[in-house]
C-alpha cells in the first residue's frame, strides 16, 4: 500500500485508537499514515460500491448495511451505533421539550 502524504484529519483519532489497542502513546508517524491510508481506501471502496446501489448518486444507510451484511462484526457494530444515535436523538428531543415548557 502506498502511504499518502496528504492528511485527512484522522491522525489524532488514529493515534488515540492505536494507543487504546496497546501501541505506544506516540506511535510512528508512518504507522499512523499507513492506517489512515487503509481507512481512506476502505471508505472510498465502500462509498463507490454504495453509490452504484439504490438511488442513483445517493448513498443511504441501508446501502452501507447491505454491503457489510456478511461481516458480522461490522454489521452488528453499525446497527448498535445507529440504535445509540436514535436513543440520543430521542433524549435530546425530550430535553428540548422539557426546556420549552418550563
Amino acid at each position: 500500500a502506498v502511504v499518502s502524504t496528504q492528511s485527512t484529519g484522522l491522525a489524532k483519532e488514529i493515534r488515540y485508537i492505536m494507543y487504546g489497542f496497546g501501541d505506544d502513546k506516540s506511535p510512528y508517524t508512518e504507522s499512523i499514515a499507513l492506517i489512515e491510508d487503509v481507512v481512506i481506501n476502505y471508505l472510498h471502496e465502500i462509498s463507490n460500491q454504495a453509490i452504484n446501489m439504490g438511488k442513483k448518486g445517493k448513498i443511504t444507510v441501508e446501502d452501507i448495511l447491505h454491503l457489510i451484511r456478511h461481516d458480522t462484526k461490522k454489521y452488528n457494530r453499525a446497527k448498535e451505533l445507529l440504535i445509540s444515535n436514535d436513543d440520543i436523538k430521542k433524549a435530546r428531543k425530550c430535553f428540548d421539550e422539557d426546556n420549552y415548557y418550563q
